[in-house]
């Protein structure tokens, strides 16, 4: 799949509203995801890293980072840990817990993907 290395952003009636440069919204969504995971367990460094980025970031652009950043996220943050986890302890499956935390979060809230 070839990345396109500008993505142009169009409003609901169709006319352009910006421009997002593909190599920096991956830099940024990699940096967002290493602070974010790095500030686990200390949610007022978690607060501080989302108000220093929501104050320097378009929220359209925002909205694009956090998508990124959480796809980053699952796929190099969590899924090597749940991989360690499932060596060390495979009686415990955090994956199937996971899963039911799912199930449980669109039975109660309401609606899927």
């Amino acid at each position: 799949m070839n990345i396109p290395d500008r993505m142009m952003i169009v409003g609901e009636d169709g006319a352009p509203s910006s421009i997002v440069d593909v190599e920096r919204l991956q830099s940024d969504a990699t940096i967002l995801t290493f602070q974010y995971a790095a500030a686990a367990g200390d949610d007022a460094e978690l607060d501080r890293v989302a108000r220093a980025w929501t104050a320097t970031t378009d929220p359209d652009y925002f909205g694009y980072l956090c998508a990124a950043a959480l796809s980053l996220m699952v796929r190099n943050v969590l899924d090597p840990t749940l991989a360690f986890v499932d060596a060390i302890a495979p009686d415990r499956d955090f994956r199937g817990k996971l899963r039911e935390a799912r199930d449980n979060a669109e039975k109660t809230l309401g609606g899927t993907t």
